[in-house]
């Protein structure tokens, strides 16, 4: 996710461009907990395409979402998720992914139709850091407890129902877009092993990427600046 319109001191990274870049991901903690666990897993060349399927994949718009790693919030220090509010998107969990009778690209198509239909809403809590021994920050690989230290709702984030797989936006994001959680303010600093490294990951992967792919990283600077149709605005 972007956010634009950001007003703030921002780190050196992402200056130019006031957005806050904020990453998801569908589980609490992270496997690639460190650099040497992240080393070790690759050593192990894993079939990630064949392992996926054996693992529930549910429908994307039912999915609650988790920073995984934990940031700064002005003086504290927290983890953040998003979670679907609506009575319709907590349905769809019972929605899977059945090898072999869905097509590979299913979940976007489901995620399509959804938007194209329904409004999303979802809740932002934070799970705030109270006992650095038990919520390591630096190792990522634990989940902080939510029975002993609970998530708090902050903020509801609303998104009207729009096409949500315009492919002008969907091509112009994949080839030109790099969304880094170093690009945005100081005060939700990124903390942890795991995101000093994705701060010399990141560049280096999407330079190789667009060098590979013959195109080049845009810095979008406002939602203006996107291509196709103007993106329905969030509430």
């Amino acid at each position: 996710m972007k956010v634009f319109g950001v007003v703030g001191e921002m780190f050196e990274d992402g200056k130019e461009c006031p957005t806050q870049d904020i990453e998801f991901n569908s589980t609490p903690a992270l496997d690639l907990a460190d650099a040497k666990t992240t080393r070790e897993i690759i050593d192990l060349h894993t079939d990630l395409q064949t392992f996926r399927d054996t693992v529930r994949n549910t429908h994307l718009e039912s999915t609650r979402q988790y920073s995984q790693t934990a940031y700064r919030f002005g003086e504290y220090v927290a983890k953040y998720s998003l979670i679907p509010s609506t009575e319709t998107q907590r349905k769809l969990y019972d929605e899977t992914v059945k090898p072999g009778e869905h097509e590979s690209d299913i979940l976007s198509r489901w995620l399509s139709n959804f938007h194209e239909t329904h409004d999303a809403e979802y809740e932002l809590q934070f799970q705030l850091l109270e006992n650095i021994e038990d919520q390591p920050v630096e190792y990522v690989g634990k989940n902080w407890d939510p029975e002993k230290y609970p998530w708090q709702t902050v903020a509801r984030l609303q998104i009207p129902k729009q096409d949500s797989l315009n492919y002008e936006l969907k091509s112009f994001w994949e080839d030109h877009i790099r969304v880094d959680p170093w690009h945005g303010l100081k005060d939700l600093q990124p903390l942890g092993s795991s995101n000093r490294l994705r701060r010399v990951v990141y560049p280096a992967s999407s330079v190789l990427r667009r060098r590979m792919n013959g195109r080049k990283e845009i810095h979008v600077k406002s939602i203006d600046d996107l291509p196709g149709p103007t993106p329905a605005p969030l509430a």
